[in-house]
């Protein structure tokens, strides 16, 4: 199939869809929420009732033919407010983590959980930054240990610059197997809701998009049943093997999860980059000085033409 920029009818329905609901819903909650710094559950759970936030809308646009349906919801969000785009989205993260390298079985069972119902909405989390480990996944120090007799993992670590992070039901965390290989012996763990060990550190202050709660995760000997491991362990046991014997690894967790939502983090900028601009726009067709608007000074005229 050829690529083709220019928007189908259904991608064009959902854009005016989600562009409603941020006019209409977002952007009138937006300075509230980024003042209180708390996640808007409210308007997560609007969200919600009307199918927006959903696993199936997530899917459905994951799965849209061109490729644009994503974006172009996510464009919308954070039009209407990062802070509050990022609450509704950031399950997306871990979702995509999922879906990157679990199992069918894993996905139908820990997809619903991180969405929850209108009723009951829950969130997940992506746990891969640590404070000496961001981009740089190679210096991840999380640790993984499989407990043959009980069938178990135990991960230990802290996490940081975690959307969601300690608030979330579920939570996916990049630990290394094999810290002797690099990335190259890390894997991807789904933490069930209220697994014993997990909790949150600190929950950081920000300077912007202040609505999405990010935090520290601390995991003190947190047991997971081996079904956890995404991918199952079968497949571990064989990308180790090879890797051992100086063949390639055939991808890395993280990065994988990473590659898979960069377009829509991109759309997102655009999103934040056409709100700016029509502020600007429109404070510079309101503002007065010396008798006229500051628009109609050529110097501004101008920055607004870069924008």
């Amino acid at each position: 199939m050829t690529f083709c920029p220019e928007l189908s009818d259904d991608v064009r329905e959902v854009r005016d869809w989600v562009h409603e609901f941020a006019r209409d819903v977002i952007r009138p909650a937006g300075a509230e929420w980024d003042e209180r710094e708390e996640t808007p559950w409210p308007v997560i759970q609007e969200a919600a009732k009307i199918g927006l936030y959903s696993l199936d809308f997530f899917a459905q646009q994951w799965f849209e033919e061109s490729g644009l349906g994503l974006p172009v919801a996510f464009e919308e969000l954070f039009w209407g407010d990062a802070g509050i785009g990022l609450s509704i989205v950031g399950t997306g993260l871990a979702a995509a983590a999922l879906a990157s390298n679990g199992t069918p079985e894993q996905m139908g069972e820990w997809l619903p959980e991180m969405f929850g119902t209108p009723d009951d909405v829950r969130l997940g989390a992506f746990c891969s930054s640590e404070p000496d480990a961001g981009s740089d996944v190679g210096a991840i120090r999380t640790r993984a240990v499989y407990d043959e007799a009980a069938d178990e993992w135990v991960l230990n670590g802290v996490k940081t610059w975690a959307t969601n992070g300690g608030i979330a039901s579920v939570h996916v965390v990049v630990a290394s197997v094999d810290p002797s290989l690099g990335t190259r012996g890390q894997a991807s763990f789904v933490v069930p809701p209220g697994a014993p060990g997990l909790s949150q550190g600190q929950k950081f202050r920000k300077h912007g998009i202040r609505a999405s709660h990010t935090a520290e995760v601390i995991l003190d000997d947190v047991r997971v049943p081996g079904r956890c491991l995404l991918g199952g362990k079968e497949k571990l046991d064989e990308r180790l093997a090879r890797v051992r014997a100086g063949a390639r690894a055939g991808g890395q967790a993280a990065m994988r999860t990473f590659e898979t939502t960069r377009p829509t983090v991109a759309a997102m900028a655009v999103g934040i980059a056409r709100a700016a601009f029509e502020y600007a726009r429109d404070y510079a067709g309101e503002r007065e000085q010396f008798g006229r608007k500051i628009g109609e000074n050529q110097a501004v005229a101008f920055l607004l033409a870069d924008m």
